[in-house]
Formats: C-alpha cells, sequence, structure tokens
C-alpha cells in the first residue's frame, strides 16, 4: 500500500510541477479563478515500423550469450568476442614456474534468495531466456584470432571503430569463426584449433546450462611432482580422502556464473612463457593474444537458452606457483595470480556476434507495413537486430496557416492540427502515448513481452525533456524515470500477460504546443524502442541508414542511429496500431491524448 501512495503522489507532483511551468508558459494565472472546464483531446498520429537490420554492437554494456528461440520472433543465437588486459604489465613470474590452474568467470545477474546457517546461499537467475533456462548447449571458449581496432584505420585512426552484430567493420564481412585459434594437442596455439575449455567436466562445455547453484571455490595446493592440485585443511595438509566433499574446506564463494577450467598448458605456453616485449604494456598484449572467442551450439532435443551478462565482472586468473626472484636459494614457491580483465574498463573491445533472420508473421508485418500513411493494424518493436517504430504527431494535413490570430488557406509546412492547438491558448494539464499490446500476437506459450518501451527524439536522436526532467528513482535502477513510464502493465493471471505501456510526454507536448521558443516548440518525429535499461539514452549506429523521407538520392535526412538500449534488449511486442483490423480491438489503437484546460 505504501508503494502505491508513492506513486500516486509523484504523479500528483509531476502533475503539478508541469501546471505550474506550464501557467507561467502561456501566461496564465488560475489563483482563485473557477471559470475553467477540463477535456480531453486526441492527436492525430501516424506510426510504422522499421527493420533495424544489422546493428552496431561493440564495447555494449551488457551482453547476451546463448540461443533464445522466441516464439512470436524466432530464435537468436549470440556468440561473443572480447579481447583481454593484462590487470599488471611487465609481469615477474619468477623460478620454477609451476602452473595450477586456469579459471575464467564470467558472473550472471543474480538475486540472492536466501542465506543459510553455513554461509550458502540461494540464488535465482535474471536476464535469463528461454521456454527451459537450463537448457544444454554446447560451449566453446577460443583464443580470438582477429585484431579488434578501437580505431578506423580506414580514416588514419581519427574515429571510433564500429562493429556490427553480422560480424562486419567498413563494410568488410570478418570470419571470427575460421580465424578463431585453440590448442594443436600440445599446448601450442594454431588457428581453428581445439577449444580451451575442454575440462572433462561436461558441464564446461558440451553439456553447458546457465547453473543457477553457488559456486564454491576449496583450498587446494599444488603438488609440485604430479602437477595436480589436491585438497587440502585448514592447515594446509593434504587430505588423504580427495573424493569426500565434506572434507574439504570452503575457500569462497561465488555467486552463478559461467565458470570454466581452460587449457593449463595452452595459457603456460601462450602467456607465462610469452616474450617480455609482448608483456610489455597492453597495447603490445592485445596484438599477440587477441581475446576470446565465445561460441555457442544448439544441442540436438534441445532449444537453448540465452543470458545476459556484465563481461566487465569478468576475470581470468592464470594461478601459479613459483620461487620469486632474488629469493634466498631454497626457498619454497608460493602461488601467485596473473589477472587479465575484459571491457571496457580496462581498455578491453568487444562484439556481440548476434545471429538472426526475420522470419514467420514478424517478417511478415514488417513488409506490409505502411510507411507513406502510418495507418498499421500493428506495431512491431524487437531489441537487437529488430525493429523500431516511428511515429509523427498531428497527422499530415497542411493547407491552413495562422494569420493575425486566425487560419487561413495557405501551407506553412506545419500541420494543421497543431496550427489550431496553438491558437486555443490551452493549459496542457497531461499528455501520454497509451499502446495496448496485441494480446492474439502475444498470445504464444512461454511469450515474453518486453519489460519496457522507450520513446525519443528522432529528429534530433536525442532524450526527450520529459525523459530527462524525471528524476525519481528505485531500488532497481531498471525502474527509474517512473514517471515517464514506458514500464509494462500486467494482468492478474497466472502469466501476468501484458495489457498496455503508458509514457507521460507533458512538457514535450506543451512546448509544441505553447512555447515561442523555436529551439522547444519543433514538432519532431518521435521513435519508439524496447529498452533493456532505461537509464541508457545514447546511440548506436544502423549499418545501413534509414531513409525516413523515401529520398534514395539524398543521404543527408537519413537517420544513422538509434538508442543503444534497443539492442541490449532481446525481448520484443507487437502493439496495436493507428487502425487495429479487428473492430473490437478499435478502443486499443495507439493513442497521443492531451488533457488539458480552457478558459469559457
Amino acid at each position: 500500500m505504501k508503494k502505491h501512495i508513492t506513486v500516486l503522489f509523484l504523479v500528483f507532483a509531476m502533475v503539478f510541477i508541469s501546471c505550474d511551468q506550464d501557467f507561467n508558459t502561456i501566461g496564465s494565472d488560475l489563483v482563485g479563478d473557477e471559470h475553467f472546464d477540463f477535456s480531453t483531446h486526441e492527436a492525430q498520429l501516424k506510426a510504422y515500423s522499421v527493420k533495424t537490420e544489422e546493428v552496431q554492437t561493440n564495447n555494449l554494456p551488457i551482453n547476451p550469450l546463448g540461443i533464445y528461440n522466441n516464439p512470436y520472433f524466432g530464435v537468436t543465437k549470440a556468440n561473443f568476442v572480447t579481447q583481454v588486459s593484462l590487470f599488471t604489465t611487465q609481469p615477474k613470474f619468477g623460478t620454477n614456474v609451476q602452473i595450477e590452474n586456469v579459471i575464467l568467470y564470467v558472473p550472471f545477474f543474480s538475486t540472492v534468495e536466501t542465506t543459510n546457517a553455513d554461509g550458502s546461499k540461494v540464488y535465482a537467475l535474471n536476464s535469463v531466456y528461454g521456454a527451459n533456462k537450463e537448457s544444454k548447449m554446447k560451449l566453446s571458449v577460443f583464443e580470438n584470432g582477429y585484431y579488434l581496432n578501437e580505431y578506423n584505420p580506414l580514416d588514419n585512426f581519427q574515429t571510433a571503430q564500429r562493429y556490427f552484430s553480422d560480424g562486419s567493420a567498413n563494410g568488410t564481412s570478418i570470419n571470427f569463426e575460421n580465424l578463431k585459434r585453440g590448442n594443436d594437442g600440445s599446448g601450442n596455439s594454431v588457428q581453428n584449433g581445439t577449444r580451451l575449455n575442454d575440462s572433462p567436466n561436461t558441464a564446461e562445455n558440451d553439456q553447458f546450462f546457465f547453473n543457477k547453484a553457488e559456486i564454491i571455490v576449496y583450498n587446494t595446493k599444488l603438488n609440485t611432482t604430479t602437477g595436480i592440485l589436491e585438497y587440502v585443511d585448514a592447515n594446509n595438509v593434504v587430505l588423504a580422502n580427495q573424493n569426500d566433499p565434506s572434507l574439504r574446506v570452503v575457500k569462497e564463494r561465488l555467486a552463478p556464473g559461467i565458470y570454466l577450467s581452460l587449457n593449463k598448458t595452452y595459457f603456460k605456453k601462450r602467456i607465462l612463457e610469452a616474450g617480455s616485449a609482448n608483456l610489455f604494456n597492453n597495447i603490445e598484449f592485445k596484438q599477440y593474444f587477441k581475446g576470446l572467442y565465445f561460441k555457442i551450439e544448439q544441442l540436438p532435443g534441445e532449444q537453448g537458452a540465452m543470458a545476459i551478462f556484465n563481461f566487465s565482472n569478468a576475470k581470468l586468473n592464470v594461478n601459479y606457483s613459483s620461487v620469486d626472484e632474488g629469493a634466498v636459494v631454497g626457498s619454497a614457491a608460493t602461488s601467485k595470480s596473473l589477472v587479465l580483465n575484459f571491457g571496457a574498463g580496462s581498455g578491453s573491445n568487444s562484439v556481440s556476434l548476434q545471429d538472426y533472420s526475420y522470419s514467420g508473421a514478424y517478417n511478415t508485418g514488417l513488409t506490409a507495413t505502411n510507411q507513406i500513411t502510418g495507418q498499421n493494424s500493428k506495431l512491431y518493436l524487437k531489441g537487437g537486430k529488430g525493429s523500431v517504430v516511428y511515429i509523427n504527431v498531428f497527422g499530415d494535413a497542411d493547407v491552413l496557416k495562422p494569420v493575425n490570430g486566425q487560419l487561413v488557406a495557405g501551407a506553412n509546412q506545419i500541420p494543421d492540427e497543431l496550427d489550431q492547438l496553438r491558437l486555443k491558448g490551452w493549459l496542457i494539464n497531461e499528455a501520454y502515448l497509451e499502446l495496448y499490446i496485441d494480446k492474439t500476437a502475444m498470445a504464444g506459450a512461454n511469450q515474453l513481452e518486453a519489460e519496457r518501451l522507450y520513446l525519443f527524439d528522432a529528429t534530433n536522436q536525442k532524450a526527450l525533456v520529459d525523459y530527462s526532467a524525471d528524476a525519481t528513482t528505485n531500488s532497481n535502477t531498471k525502474y527509474n524515470k517512473l514517471i515517464f513510464g514506458g514500464i509494462i502493465e500486467r494482468d492478474d493471471t497466472t502469466d501476468k500477460k501484458g495489457i498496455k505501456y503508458k509514457i507521460r510526454i507533458t512538457q514535450h507536448i506543451n512546448n509544441i504546443i505553447n512555447s515561442t521558443d523555436t529551439n522547444l516548440n519543433k514538432n519532431v518525429k518521435l521513435g519508439l524502442t524496447v529498452t533493456e535499461n532505461i537509464n541508457y539514452s545514447n546511440n548506436y549506429y544502423y549499418k545501413s541508414p534509414f531513409d525516413v523521407n523515401n529520398t534514395p538520392t539524398i543521404s543527408s535526412d537519413d537517420i544513422e542511429y538509434f538508442p543503444l538500449a534497443s539492442i541490449m534488449e532481446q525481448q520484443g511486442v507487437v502493439l496495436h496500431g493507428t487502425n487495429p483490423s479487428a473492430p473490437a480491438d478499435a478502443s486499443k489503437k495507439l493513442k497521443l491524448v492531451i488533457h488539458y484546460t480552457k478558459p469559457n
């Protein structure tokens, strides 16, 4: 109940603030004035869906990995390639170096559900998609064989390099699969060698799945004779029974994630025995060791699943023992770690490789979309390589213009509906888009609708004023900007199916109608996308710019990019458009509702 009261208060506060600003804008003073009536206006809209085709996917804040079979939109397979960087450059490995193990850890997004008396935890995984979230897949990790440029070599390294979801850059396809490197059987790096995650534990490769269990790391030490890690007790004494888990001492507990043992002979030769020049700094190191390539394959009888990762939280630890350089003769070897980091924070570039083909009803609907009239029965939104929606507000008619407070014949490049509204002197109390979900299209079993939508200024490719002004926060940051909205409203059924979305753009509409500032009152095109995280409003590029005005010979008006948050999302949703095909759905058409007051 307290949460509902808070939401109502915030909405009331926002409306009150908006009203206060609106009074100032139109020069009205309602204090003590009771001669007002309250009304609603539905603005004319054109809306149409557009395929994004391939999209920019390098250095995303989060990345998908896996196979997602969406009941409506089809199958996406996501692989991943990334550089890694030395946490410490010019490392000194000492003498009598023996490698212990090589551990790759990439944590999932997860939530602790229970903490037990012994300190162990029960987790729930977040951002995992699929009918069976523990569906088995084949995971292979290789050394990446292609150097990822940070800057574009075709313009003398003056601009950032862009890589796209199909693995291309600068118009050239890059075959990461064919260039991958692996083990030749003796620990040497060769093109198309065997994978590096070659543990006998098949859960780390041939039967990989997104395991929600806590990861337990036990105390061990290296048997310098056999080269094998052995479990030890609290006093570092080797356990007589190496097979009884109850005797082992817990070293640390990790949240669920990808936890792989990589081939230690390979990393001993490739990293620990690398020439000092290759480890001198990360520029040299990334030229020498170009990173890792994560490859997912579907198994017979399995649909697969997909998880979203923040690879900046990943670590690759090359654990070894050695005697420190300069140590007294006879000194014992001690355990050490060479840490390799991932992510933009470490200066490591990455590319999300997303294999997806438009198909079925989704592809048919996008192909049939009428961009000219903008009167479509359905609107299609999907993240990644998917689709966006563009919206024109106030219609197309332009045969009137205002002269001395009256509309007279003559065009002025402003929709007639907007000309009319500007003459009325209305106080805009609230304005919002109402977007109903097409429940027939989204009725499939295990069909998840996008959790949130994002509306933006598509003419200038930036956030709307209502987005920027909304400072509301939530303990889950994905629900920040609550008043701006766009969060799905669900029903009370077991499946919690989506009903609609609502996005408030009160100040934006007020500026268009009532502001005399030409920097604020332009009737810009609106863009609508799914969003993985409402806090991201920056843009990434289309591989092929969108010719928004159907002028093939003119590129200056093309839309080159769109919101990054849409690329990070893997869900989608089908909405009712401005002209639903079924009469029963007429009330669910896309609407821009304006609540206003006017003097009598």
